[in-house]
């Protein structure tokens, strides 16, 4: 091999290197993003379930207060 075919070959390594790098780098974010994903809809679903009970629990309070008032009204 001569010089220069080994200095291209060496110019390709770098290169390859830097792309794989670079790739590495890629894939973290997205695992990272992934996580963060989870994480928020992990949170998102907790949330859900605290609003469906408040709800239940308005409902169920109003449904009483409305039993309340026409028995009042009704005698």
């Amino acid at each position: 091999m001569s010089e220069e075919q080994v200095w291209n070959m060496e110019v390709r390594l770098a290169r390859m290197e830097e792309r794989q790098v670079q790739l590495y780098a890629m894939v973290e974010r997205s695992l990272a993003f992934h996580g963060d994903v989870a994480n928020r809809l992990g949170a998102l679903e907790h949330l859900r379930t605290k609003v469906l009970a408040v709800a239940g629990v308005v409902g169920l309070a109003c449904s009483m207060a409305w039993d309340v008032l026409k028995n009042r009204f009704n005698g």
